[in-house]
């Protein structure tokens, strides 16, 4: 005879969206109580650091993995990735590895949208299955954090704040 499966087992991407929903109404509650201004510049930078950070690893990771097939979200994490560390390995060779922001070498703009041309890139040559792999996740998440970042760097520039990124 067969079991039941809970239903917040059975459905992963309920799971998701209810988190998600749950970590966006505790910013809104931050937000209204005053805790954090909005737009969050300071949440961003921080965010924007972060998310740098974890970038550095990708490549790292993914490259042990051993896996030859990747996921979009896997793509778009180790080109990050990549990309930030041929930016610090070239300012190594300038001579500027004490002055520079090893997570944060590029601007919000520009690594949003290298992800986003990476992402549609990606999709268009066919990686359109989705795998729930922790990896996969990740790089999604670093994805929409890149582009949503420069979104609103774009639209703080318009307003006179040029840049988010903690440097």
């Amino acid at each position: 005879m067969p079991t039941a499966r809970s239903s917040s087992s059975a459905h992963p991407l309920t799971s998701a969206l209810l988190l998600a929903g749950a970590i966006a109404w505790g910013l809104w509650r931050l937000v209204e109580s005053g805790r954090v201004a909005w737009p969050p510049h300071g949440l961003l930078a921080s965010l924007s650091t972060l998310a740098g950070c974890i970038a550095l690893v990708g490549p790292l990771i993914l490259l042990r993995s051993g896996e030859l097939n990747g996921e979009l979200g896997e793509l778009a994490w180790m080109t990050a990735g990549i990309l930030i560390w041929i930016c610090d390995l070239e300012a190594i060779a300038r001579g500027q590895w004490r002055t520079m922001a090893w997570a944060t070498p590029l601007s919000e703009r520009t690594i949003g949208v290298v992800v986003l041309a990476v992402l549609i890139a990606g999709w268009k040559c066919g990686l359109k299955e989705w795998k729930w792999s922790w990896t996969n996740l990740t790089g999604w998440l670093l994805a929409m954090l890149w582009i949503g970042v420069a979104a609103s760097s774009w639209m703080a520039g318009v307003t006179g704040r040029a840049t988010l990124a903690i440097r």
